[in-house]
């Protein structure tokens, strides 16, 4: 039965309909009633108002016509008729409330009078012009008397028109109102019929429940007994699981630990063993064309001894299977087997086995195979753990793989692959400790590539790489298998040779290791010269620890490399030097930041004596060494790249100096600098020449700057294309020490240059037997065709300088007319203008 709630629910909705029905009734008969009235007197007012427009329109389209015309006055007659027919057919009746109504009334009464004054004087002739414009005003009139009605009954449509939509929504609430009761009816009933069903359908429930009750009361024992097996088995798999994760753990623990990877494999091959008591373990590692045994566990000892070596040729085995394609390998009854290796295997009391290898890249390394006491296919949990440890196999052997490749990248240069600095040091310390013991010499080698930068910003870094990789693989070829090289750094070499007999014997083998560098490096298409330097320490007579042999086999190596030489062993002179170019190096760097350098110029002059032309000389004095030449300071300035803020501030102060000059009156002339390599291969060098000018006010034309023979030729076009950035600035080009380097005359003719300076070389021998005068005059001569002036350097005595005028030298420059004298002292030649050429000391 029901419960009192579905009464109570039922009785409510049953009160709700009626009540709901009643109103629903009431309130649809009242708006529907309403609503109509609205409509009918919004319809009405509609139709009087268009009448009150029709008749508007009329009266104005005929407003301009002439009152003569007796058509016009009959229309004007019947359009006043139809106005007063107008306002007796006014559709509300007089409001007493004081609304609008009462307006219209008045508009009413006044469109009849005016109607009434227009119909008098239409119907009368009005000749003369005093009746026509009363004829015309009552017209006037009685329009405005229409155009207010019409726009009175206008609003009073628009006021109904709004009650209508009100109204049209009350309707609205109404019609839902009566869907709302429909749907409560039909709720009514659908609940009445749903109780029906559902007292029905708790009499069978129960009647259900019952029968269930008793059933499950005669089958409770039956499941409790059930159960309880269940959970035996439940407990005895728990404490298996539990026991293989600590196996896992413990193996995962090791792993973190960095144990031994032996160790390692063996706690697992032995936790897998013991996952169940009938179980036996072994893994093997793929060693050639062998399987070697690495781990096992609980394996009967002869069973051992057969199982430390498979070879490929056993296909019958299940490890060799599995390496042939097979994912795992099952044998579960050896018993029904009659193969020689199966026969092996239950002669040692195994009844079943199944393998399953484990890869590395893709490719299988070992085995793993579980062999079992019991004759039994494997679950697919078994098959399961045997794949789980077959991948943690896979896991421990890249752990040792990773190990042993970050022990190798801790140790080796990455691009070259040969030791790096670290290797290298330890390597020269094992060998140092040998030649200890041994009594043999020991000779260390540090080579470093020359001009090797240039070969990276020419060509790139990769070609860099490329060079750098070739002479690894040429050094490689070129020493004994038990001597040691590394990179030590940048296209820094280090090479270790042990049981060397003396210094004589080690500089023979560097000089054959640059015979092996000196051969041209192809990349792609081209051919790198390399060329290296190399200095020499030899144990134990220049030092017993690997760092002393490193840093006196460096100071060699340096020494041969500004010496100009290639090989070069230590001497302690050696190490004196290298402590004062350390000095000088640190003193450079303090000059040039508190102004330690200062320019010297020196007076360039026709054969006259007239001074043209001045050449900056940079000058450097030392505290302690005294006055420094710029052929031992400039070097270690390119080399320590110093020599590009020394660059710019040399030209800054040469610039300077001359608007100095201009400012105190006195006649200019330009100024020459020299420009170093690493300046002029700067892709910036010549905005930097123009910011130099601008900011100190000076002429390009007043400068000229000076580049070697040596740096145009290095690399012809992007030469040419610098130069022609700086002739676009308006200054002059020079090359300097021309004649000792290329042979580059037949490229003259292409680069924007303005002088020629022959070498001082050339000029020191010009008045000697077989000197070189044939050679300065065939320079002059084609430095003329090519219309370029030349100087000649060096000019020391009168019959150097009757050389050179003779030969057509243009300008002479050196200690016969002046040597280079101070900024204070240009003054004095500037003002003298000309120079008498005079020995100098």
């Amino acid at each position: 039965m029901p419960g009192n709630f579905h009464i109570r629910v039922f009785r409510t909705l049953v009160v709700v309909q009626i009540l709901v029905a009643i109103s629903a009734l009431w309130m649809t008969s009242s708006v529907h009633r309403v609503y109509r009235n609205s409509l009918a007197r919004h319809q009405e007012l509609r139709a009087y108002r268009q009448r009150v427009e029709a008749i508007a329109k009329k009266l104005q389209s005929i407003e301009g016509i002439a009152p003569q015309d007796g058509n016009t006055s009959k229309v004007l007659v019947q359009l006043a008729q139809d106005a007063q027919a107008v306002t007796a057919q006014w559709p509300l009746g007089p409001a007493t409330d004081g609304s609008d109504t009462d307006l219209t009334q008045a508009s009413l009464q006044t469109v009849a009078i005016e109607a009434q004054q227009l119909a008098q004087e239409a119907s009368v002739p009005h000749p003369e012009d005093a009746g026509q414009r009363k004829l015309r005003q009552a017209q006037a009139h009685l329009l405005a008397a229409m155009r207010r009605l019409g726009e009175e009954a206008d609003t009073l449509e628009a006021h109904e028109f709004e009650q209508l939509q009100l109204e049209a929504r009350y309707g609205g609430w109404t019609e839902v109102l009566e869907t709302t009761t429909l749907l409560l009816i039909l709720l009514t009933v659908i609940y009445v019929a749903w109780l029906q069903r559902a007292i029905q359908s708790q009499v069978t429930t129960r009647e259900e429940t019952e029968r269930e009750l008793r059933r499950e009361r005669n089958t409770l024992e039956q499941r409790v007994k059930e159960r309880t097996a269940e959970l035996q088995t439940e407990v005895q798999e728990r404490r298996r699981a539990e026991q293989l994760n600590r196996g896992r753990n413990q193996v995962l623990e090791m792993l973190a630990c960095d144990e031994p990877t032996q160790t390692i494999l063996e706690t697992l091959v032995e936790t897998v063993a013991t996952h169940r008591s009938t179980w036996a373990c072994a893994l093997h590692l793929l060693d050639g064309e062998t399987l070697k045994l690495t781990a096992q566990s609980r394996l009967p000892s002869t069973l051992a001894a057969r199982l430390d070596r498979i070879a490929a040729k056993i296909t019958d085995a299940p490890e060799i299977a599995v390496l042939n394609g097979e994912e795992v390998f099952v044998l579960p009854d050896l018993n029904q087997e009659h193969r020689p290796w199966i026969e092996l295997l239950r002669a040692n009391g195994a009844q079943s086995a199944w393998s399953a290898p484990f890869l590395r890249e893709g490719k299988p390394v070992g085995t793993m195979t579980i062999y079992t006491l019991l004759r039994y296919p494997p679950r697919e949990a078994d098959i399961e753990l045997l794949k789980m440890s077959c991948q943690m196999a896979s896991l421990i052997l890249e752990r040792q793989r990773m190990n042993e490749e970050l022990i190798h990248r801790a140790y080796h240069d990455p691009l070259t692959g040969l030791g790096n600095r670290r290797l290298g040091k330890e390597g020269l310390e094992d060998g140092i400790r040998r030649s200890r013991r041994s009594g043999e010499g020991l000779g260390v080698f540090w080579m470093d590539l020359n001009k090797f930068k240039q070969i990276n910003d020419t060509y790139g870094h990769t070609a860099g790489d490329q060079v750098l990789q070739e002479v690894a693989r040429r050094l490689t070829s070129g020493i004994r298998s038990c001597d040691t090289v590394a990179r030590m750094g940048g296209d820094e070499f280090m090479i270790v040779m042990e049981r060397m007999e003396n210094r004589k014997a080690a500089e023979q083998v560097a000089n054959e290791l640059l015979t092996l560098l000196s051969e041209p490096v192809v990349i792609n298409d081209l051919q790198l010269s390399v060329t290296a330097s190399v200095g020499i320490s030899f144990y134990p007579e220049d030092g017993d620890s690997a760092d002393t042999l490193e840093q006196r086999a460096d100071v060699a190596m340096y020494k041969a490399k500004f010496g100009g030489v290639g090989v070069r062993s230590f001497t302690p002179v050696l190490n004196e030097e290298r402590v004062e170019r350390l000095a000088l190096e640190t003193e450079m760097a303090r000059a040039l930041e508190h102004g330690g350098f200062s320019l010297a110029y020196q007076p360039q002059c026709l054969a006259t004596g007239e001074v043209i032309k001045l050449e900056a000389l940079l000058r450097l004095e030392h505290s302690e060494l005294g006055s420094i030449p710029p052929s031992r300071f400039i070097p270690i300035a390119e080399e320590t790249q110093l020599i590009l803020p020394l660059g710019r501030w040399v030209l800054e102060q040469a610039c300077r100096q001359i608007r100095l000059w201009q400012d105190a009156g006195y006649p200019v002339v330009p100024v020459a600098v020299n420009i170093s390599s690493l300046q002029f291969v700067r892709e910036g060098f010549s905005k930097e020449v123009a910011e130099i000018l601008a900011h100190a006010g000076v002429m390009p034309s007043l400068l000229e700057l000076e580049l070697t023979e040596s740096i145009v030729m290095k690399d012809f076009a992007e030469s040419a294309r610098q130069m022609k950035k700086l002739k676009k600035l308006g200054v002059r080009i020079a090359i300097d020490d021309f004649g000792t380097g290329y042979s580059s005359l037949s490229y003259l003719h292409r680069l924007p240059i303005d002088v020629l300076k022959i070498d001082r070389s050339f000029v020191e021998m010009i008045d000697q037997s077989e000197g070189t005068l044939p050679i300065i005059e065939a320079i002059i001569s084609m430095a003329q065709v090519l219309g370029l002036r030349v100087v000649g350097e060096g000019v020391e005595t009168l019959s150097q300088m009757e050389a050179l005028c003779k030969g057509g030298c243009d300008i002479l420059q050196g200690y016969l007319f002046s040597q280079p004298v101070s900024a204070a002292k240009v003054v004095h030649v500037l003002e003298a203008r000309t120079l008498t050429p005079t020995l100098q000391a």
